[in-house]
């Protein structure tokens, strides 16, 4: 449920994943300002006064014609060197005065600012320059641990997870999102379809996606409220939505600069891989309206948070650790809007079935007016639809990523993949970015069976028959 509303119902955002667009919100003006100062200060630091003029006079979606896909990580990390202490402070004002969060809450350590380039410029990055570990935030950890203990326990359990991890990640089935990203360069990657419950996010948060620029329904983030309730499976290696489940059509909220997105982060959700012209800034920060409890088999735990009582005084120095040990929880049992379907079996054709001649895939009437199949051969995995008294044939392997479209929502005219919700039309295999188009196939019907064969082919070698 999307709600274009100043007054958050924070019950029903966490009781059924409703959503929320804020054209208001406490210290909107100043803060927006100061991350806008901020961000151009960050260019003219690291790219020159030159580049900052360019971009300060196209405004920051336009960043990717000026300023280099290598050094977006650095732009990254100067902001939030700059802004982190003002950040929490507005994730604090926001939570008591926009969302009427009354009593202690916690605002998580994590940050994120990411700045999205267009798709076919982040995957040109060659030697991307990654930023050095803050001192100022370890000294300030440091700090925090020398008045707590437990904090300090809690940092050194982290550092021995963290090398246990690296030395188990080449098992087959460790963390490893290099393998679901194609070794992608850091700046072109983009979220699968996940619950933050599953990385070892706290139960019951929720989510400040704040819109600097650029957002657009080509690479903003993709919601599936939809099936918020249920529990879905995960890869454990990409810690994404595992195949098998037919997701339904994607929201993709479009954002104008400065409004802002609360959402449940128990909803799945993902990001639209950037097929825009325009660069995407978002922040993002987390709130727990009560004490944070975890999933103790998560593979990450993010244990560290200030107090609204504490971010309230300003005391930046004093940070609150919820062990996973201790913090347990478990997720709330909701009422589901929508059953959950499960997606098909593909017709499997015999092994020695291969696209180079025509194959016979199944039955006519197993392909009813405006459905689809998935078909695996021994060379190919297809998607058939029904498209009036045809029948078409694509590749069914997203071009993004390879990821298995049948999984994907169909609304007659198009085909979303899962995975990063990208289009494609039915009629040409084509998408919003020249980059991405399905490989098309020539399906043909015969003697009440249908035929795909390479496109291209000869058709009158194989005449089209009438529909069954």
């Amino acid at each position: 449920m999307s709600i274009m509303s100043q007054a958050v119902d924070v019950s029903q955002l966490l009781n059924e994943g409703s959503y929320y667009i804020l054209d208001q919100y406490a210290l909107r003006e100043e803060m927006y300002a100061k991350v806008v100062d901020t961000f151009l200060d960050g260019v003219a630091a690291i790219a020159g006064r030159a580049c900052r003029d360019r971009v300060a006079a196209a405004g920051l979606g336009q960043l990717h014609r000026f300023f280099p896909v290598e050094d977006v990580l650095l732009l990254e990390d100067y902001l939030l060197r700059r802004l982190r202490n003002d950040l929490y402070y507005w994730s604090f004002r926001v939570g008591r005065e926009t969302l009427g969060l009354a009593g202690t809450f916690y605002v998580d350590y994590l940050i994120v600012i990411r700045i999205h380039y267009p798709f076919m410029i982040a995957r040109q990055a060659r030697r991307v320059k990654h930023p050095a570990k803050s001192l100022k935030e370890q000294a300030r950890l440091l700090l925090a641990a020398a008045r707590d203990w437990r904090l300090l326990a809690n940092l050194l359990g982290k550092r021995l997870r963290t090398l246990f991890r690296k030395r188990s990640r080449k098992d087959s089935g460790a963390f490893n999102p290099n393998d679901y990203h194609r070794s992608l360069p850091d700046p072109a990657r983009s979220h699968g379809p996940h619950v933050d419950t599953w990385y070892g996010h706290s139960y019951d948060g929720v989510n400040l996606w704040w819109a600097i620029d650029g957002v657009n329904e080509d690479n903003t983030v993709i919601l599936y409220p939809e099936v918020f309730g249920h529990t879905l499976p995960f890869d454990p290696r990409s810690m994404y939505v595992a195949p098998g489940i037919t997701l339904p059509r994607p929201v993709k909220p479009a954002l104008e600069p400065g409004q802002l997105l609360v959402f449940n982060p128990e909803t799945l959700h993902g990001t639209q891989v950037n097929i825009s012209d325009r660069t995407r800034v978002v922040i993002s920060t987390r709130l727990n309206p009560d004490v944070p409890r975890f999933d103790p088999h998560a593979p990450f735990h993010f244990e560290h948070w200030f107090s609204s009582q504490d971010l309230e005084q300003r005391r930046f120095g004093r940070i609150r650790v919820f062990a996973r040990t201790k913090y347990q929880g478990r997720r709330r049992q909701v009422r589901p809007r929508a059953p959950l379907q499960e997606t098909p079996a593909a017709i499997a054709c015999p092994q020695s079935a291969r696209l180079g001649q025509p194959v016979r895939v199944c039955a006519s009437r197993e392909l009813e007016q405006g459905g689809r199949l998935a078909v695996d051969l021994e060379n190919a995995r297809l998607l058939l639809v029904r498209c009036g008294n045809a029948v078409v044939a694509y590749s069914r392997v997203c071009p993004h990523l390879g990821i298995d479209l049948a999984d994907g929502h169909y609304d007659g005219t198009r085909v979303f993949c899962p995975g990063h919700g990208i289009a494609y039309s039915v009629e040409d295999g084509s998408s919003g970015c020249a980059a991405f188009r399905l490989r098309a196939y020539h399906a043909f019907e015969q003697d009440g069976a249908i035929f795909v064969e390479p496109a291209g082919a000869d058709a009158a070698s194989c005449p089209v028959a009438t529909q069954e």
